[in-house]
């Protein structure tokens, strides 16, 4: 699991993606300035403080999570940050995880069951929805960001007997793919995909929209990842 902020190029970021590679989004790492522990009424809650940046680049994002573990297992994060509005605005803020490629089902309680952001949601309807993995994927002919559900109350991926769940008070944006956004990113035409071996699954708090740059004006401010500050919940559950 590890933070996540970048996207895959879609054609209608054809104009922003310089703008994102000059600030570093695409080799994002994560710098730790500070853990403390706390074990309490049968919780244990880990805060850390941390940033995000480039290699020997300013930190664009920076805040503290807090994660809060219960006696049953379930994993609680908060999170409270704040961005550097010198950098232009992100792609998507979130989580990624590396599931086990047996996880290859996605359910959810969103807009489905085409893709949906947060401008680009009107063909979708808001219901749960389930499917494989293998199919949630939009074969665009050259390869880009794609099949993320908007406005999710909660999402799991499962392998059949055990399933990991995520939910928030806030809504999510969710994808499951068996590609990475690096090979997709990386590939000029679709049929050159090659899987990742993985269920690579991205829990996003925040992502920017799809906008119509390609062709049009620019994404709309009101689209974008572009807070100074923001917070975040999100629960994991296995259930």
């Amino acid at each position: 699991m590890e933070w996540n902020i970048f996207r895959a190029p879609t054609d209608n970021d054809r104009n922003i993606r310089i703008e994102w590679e000059k600030m570093g989004y695409d080799r994002m790492t994560s710098k730790v300035y500070g853990v403390e522990v706390c074990d309490e009424n049968g919780l244990v809650s880990i805060a850390c403080r941390f940033g995000l940046g480039a290699v020997s680049r300013k930190t664009f994002l920076n805040g503290t999570a807090v994660w809060t573990i219960d006696a049953e297992g379930a994993v609680d994060l908060a999170l409270d940050m704040q961005r550097d509005t010198r950098f232009t605005f992100l792609p998507r803020f979130g989580l990624r995880l590396f599931m086990p490629e047996t996880f290859g089902t996605l359910e959810y309680y969103g807009y489905g069951p085409y893709e949906s952001y947060c401008d680009k949601h009107r063909a979708s309807w808001l219901g749960l929805f389930a499917g494989d993995v293998a199919d949630e994927y939009e074969p665009y002919i050259k390869p880009q960001e794609n099949m993320s559900h908007w406005g999710c109350r909660y999402a799991a991926v499962s392998d059949g007997a055990v399933a990991l769940r995520a939910a928030s008070p806030e809504t999510l944006s969710v994808n499951a793919s068996v590609y990475t956004q690096e090979e997709l990113a990386a590939k000029k035409h679709n049929y050159e995909l090659q899987p990742s071996g993985y269920t690579v699954w991205c829990v996003d708090m925040k992502h920017s929209g799809i906008g119509s740059n390609s062709c049009g004006p620019a994404l709309k401010e009101k689209y974008q990842v572009n807070d100074a500050a923001f917070s975040a919940h999100v629960r994991f559950t296995v259930e």
